[in-house]
């Protein structure tokens, strides 16, 4: 019977530090502009949140008050990050809507083989505009199937294995491969859609697993808000951004630019890793101007990457 007792305490003990732990993890993530580390920490609180409620129903059961009390603390922590992002949206372009585009995004995965599986995806979905990064230089030669589909193309291939590519069913002009104080380069180009220009940016910034990285991602998406707010047209940036809706650097470019993200209503929508699902995050996204309406965006299946795609439907507004 001692035994018995000794073991529940042990697993209500257990359960009080994790929620805990996860409290603190949940305000670390604000504290990340300080630290690479404690920006890592911003990216789960979908997990967070989820831990949460079950720390809650467990104190419930349980009938233990003080930790009732702070697996709640936990919840509202992290459930005000993540609501948002399920509540639908005013169509702002709605009445002004000039046409609608698909656009379509996918990290590859430089040493995937499967191309065909992307290639399906893409014929599956026809979108208008494709950005596909991590596309290693046999990438490229697989992804030359498109062409009938979206014949044109330009490709950023800033080593074997990394490169960005953005293909089209318009004629891409005012092409540039812009560096944004990254090591990868930004593909930039105008399309012409029914008499409106719309600017469209492939992007894939460094990933901050270690502080070079952390300080790489963090100066070229500065330097892509200080380049977008002097365009005046309509913007698309889609891309691998290594970042989440969470992180204070992600929030300052939002601030900055007035893009909005694609998914903003349609949920936190994870896209990798896909093959550990509980741990998966939204580090993918499309941007766009504050007059192009989101019909839709949602992830696609599997395609052998760690990445799911992305496939968003937008409308052109004024």
């Amino acid at each position: 019977m001692i035994a018995n007792y000794k073991f529940k305490d042990l697993i209500s003990s257990s359960f009080m530090l994790v929620t805990i732990l996860i409290i603190l993890l949940s305000i670390t993530g604000y504290l990340g502009k300080f630290n690479y580390i404690l920006d890592l920490t911003a990216h789960f609180k979908l997990q967070y949140l989820v831990i949460g409620f079950c720390a809650f129903f467990f104190f419930l059961l349980t009938r233990n008050k003080i930790g009732l009390v702070i697996s709640v603390g936990c919840i509202l922590l992290n459930l005000v990050e993540i609501v948002p992002w399920y509540l639908p949206q005013s169509a702002i372009a709605a009445e002004t809507t000039v046409g609608q585009l698909k656009v379509f995004q996918s990290n590859v995965l430089y040493n995937n083989k499967k191309y065909s599986k992307v290639i399906s995806l893409v014929r599956e979905e026809k979108p208008d505009i494709a950005v596909f990064v991590e596309v290693s230089e046999v990438w490229a030669k697989e992804l030359a199937a498109l062409k009938d589909l979206l014949p044109y193309s330009v490709i950023s291939q800033d080593s074997y294995n990394f490169g960005t590519a953005l293909f089209s069913k318009f004629p891409l002009e005012k092409v540039s491969l812009e560096q944004f104080q990254g090591p990868r380069k930004t593909i930039v180009a105008t399309i012409k859609y029914r008499g409106k220009e719309v600017i469209v940016m492939g992007t894939h910034p460094n990933y901050p697993l270690q502080k070079i990285g952390f300080i790489h991602r963090n100066s070229q998406l500065q330097a892509m808000a200080d380049y977008l707010v002097k365009v005046n047209n309509s913007v698309i940036v889609m891309g691998d951004f290594n970042i989440t809706m969470w992180s204070p650097f992600y929030k300052r470019f939002i601030e900055e630019t007035k893009l909005k993200n694609g998914r903003f209503g349609f949920g936190v929508q994870p896209t990798w890793p896909n093959f550990l699902p509980l741990l998966s995050i939204p580090i993918d996204h499309c941007f766009v101007s504050e007059n192009i309406q989101v019909i839709r965006s949602r992830t696609g299946r599997d395609v052998g990457s760690d990445h799911l795609p992305m496939i968003t439907d937008l409308a052109i507004g004024d």
